[in-house]
């Protein structure tokens, strides 16, 4: 898989949790407003609430780790020559990698227990395994930007 496809891929997942956002926005307005003008709440908005974080929150992690653009404290990058900081930063990766593998690892027993029980949301009854596919499929589509990164680290462009 090329940086471009990935990036390509990254993108879409972006756009795709910008659209949950924005669908979590709208239902949010909706229920306010029929709650509103017609005594009457939508029905099912957490639920939907809850579904659209969830994709957001998980959609928005590929791109930001293969832009290398995670939450971080820069306390040491003033101190320590620039190859230790590097080594520094590729370890990093190696270990975020390990991180999301064992992560995506211990999602597939949910996914297949939520299949099997047929577990739904109470209100939509919108199957759940769905959503832990969603986290499984984030969770390797990061995995294979910090690869990405990984691979452009080593072979000698900065990472960072």
């Amino acid at each position: 898989m090329t940086y471009a496809l990935l990036a390509g891929l990254a993108r879409a997942c972006t756009i795709a949790g910008a659209i949950a956002v924005a669908v979590m926005m709208l239902g949010t307005d909706w229920d306010i407003l029929s709650r509103q003008l017609a005594g009457r709440p939508l029905s099912g908005v957490v639920e939907l609430v809850e579904i659209t974080v969830l994709a957001s929150a998980m959609l928005g992690l590929p791109e930001a780790f293969l832009r290398d653009e995670q939450i971080r404290i820069d306390l040491l990058d003033a101190v320590l020559p620039d190859r230790l900081l590097q080594g520094i930063k590729v370890l990093g990766l190696v270990l975020s990698m390990l991180f999301l593998a064992l992560l995506s690892q211990n999602v597939w027993q949910p996914i297949l227990d939520a299949r099997m029980f047929g577990d739904v949301k109470y209100d939509l009854s919108f199957p759940v395994w769905p959503l832990y596919a969603l986290i499984l499929f984030a969770f390797v589509a990061s995995f294979l930007g910090c690869l990405a990164l990984l691979l452009r680290a080593i072979g000698g462009k900065s990472v960072g």
